[in-house]
């Protein structure tokens, strides 16, 4: 089968490797289509935090493909199902997973596209126990964002918006877009967008935003505090990947707010924060690491209900041996780039599966 292979820092190649068999408790996935993210540029570049990844590794954390084999002892899923994987590898003993948190997993980590084979094979073997089914008639395109959206909905299982809430989202990439999304379905009073690239601003009006504002061009403290009576957000999401973005985050959210991490900057970077913020204004910080079980359960349920708009986050679509382009494409943000999928037998059909 052909496979993508990051052999170390700027070493990436297309190649053939054996397509893997199944044991009895395993699924044999054919992957359709495949999204690249900022870390897959990380892992690209060697700047990915360490011990979470290897080399060699084939990439692709977010994915989505059909079944085509399953062991003796699986059951409930069948071949020609559409699914996605649950990216973590979990003990399912140890006491954060038996908490929920298995994306924390006291075993160490693993997961999918980082240190286990992922989507950019063209054949991918998983426990069955990570797979969800998706409906028949689900777009396997789309469905390659509900790994970025399961992130972004356990973040929100973390801390619910309240209705008539204030909801601030910093970062107007993929993650962002997406948090308005969800966010919006708790019916907040204001849902403000902070960004810098007009037509992603609004797009995200369109998907619930409320206010959207260019952070480069204006400060965005004057309009938090006159939707709010001076008080700041209730939440605030940082979905970047800038450490100024943490620390606008923190200066934004009101006294006893929740400030909600996602953004991973890469290893060595540093915040310039007066520590006495975080007691003076009572704060709770969450970063958030990946999904658990129950929020992919949570974004696909979202996903099979319709309340997701993913279409328009899609910007480019590239073969399996085109991704050093789409990596490029991806690294140098080419104009209206979003979200960058890798399409498996593009080549030969040229349309969404």
């Amino acid at each position: 089968m052909k496979a993508v292979v990051i052999k170390g820092p700027g070493e990436v190649m297309l190649t053939e490797l054996e397509q893997p068999t199944i044991r009895p408790d395993d699924v044999l996935i054919r992957s359709r289509a495949v999204g690249i993210c900022g870390s897959d540029v990380e892992l690209y570049r060697g700047i990915r935090p360490v011990g979470y990844y290897q080399y060699p590794i084939v990439p692709g954390h977010e994915w989505a493909g059909q079944i085509s084999a399953v062991g003796e002892r699986v059951r409930n899923l069948a071949p020609g199902d559409k699914v996605v994987v649950e990216g973590f590898l979990s003990c399912g003993i140890c006491r954060n997973c038996r908490l929920g948190l298995n994306n924390l997993c006291q075993a160490g980590y693993e997961e999918i596209g980082f240190t286990r084979t992922g989507g950019l094979a063209e054949y991918v073997v998983v426990p069955a126990r990570q797979v969800h089914v998706l409906p028949p008639d689900a777009s396997l395109e789309q469905a390659a964002l509900l790994e970025p959206t399961s992130v972004v909905a356990h973040a929100f299982l973390q801390k619910r918006p309240l209705p008539g809430d204030t909801v601030v989202v910093v970062g107007d990439g993929t993650i962002g877009l997406l948090s308005v999304q969800i966010a919006h379905l708790f019916n907040p009073t204001n849902l403000v967008l902070l960004g810098s690239r007009p037509d992603r601003l609004e797009l995200g009006r369109q998907l619930g935003a409320t206010h959207m504002l260019n952070s480069k061009e204006n400060d965005p403290e004057p309009l938090i505090h006159s939707l709010t009576g001076g008080q700041g957000a209730d939440i605030v999401f940082e979905g970047g990947n800038r450490p100024e973005g943490i620390e606008r985050s923190i200066l934004l959210v009101r006294r006893g707010g929740t400030v909600l991490l996602e953004g991973i900057a890469g290893e060595g970077v540093r915040l310039n924060v007066e520590s006495d913020i975080f007691v003076l204004k009572h704060l709770t910080v969450m970063g958030i690491f990946g999904a658990s079980s129950a929020a992919w359960t949570y974004a696909v349920q979202m996903f099979r209900a319709g309340l997701l708009n993913l279409a328009p986050l899609i910007t480019h679509r590239f073969a399996l041996a085109d991704y050093p382009a789409a990596l490029e494409t991806l690294m140098h943000r080419q104009p209206k780039t979003l979200k960058v999928l890798i399409v498996h037998d593009r080549d030969q059909e040229g349309r969404e599966q």
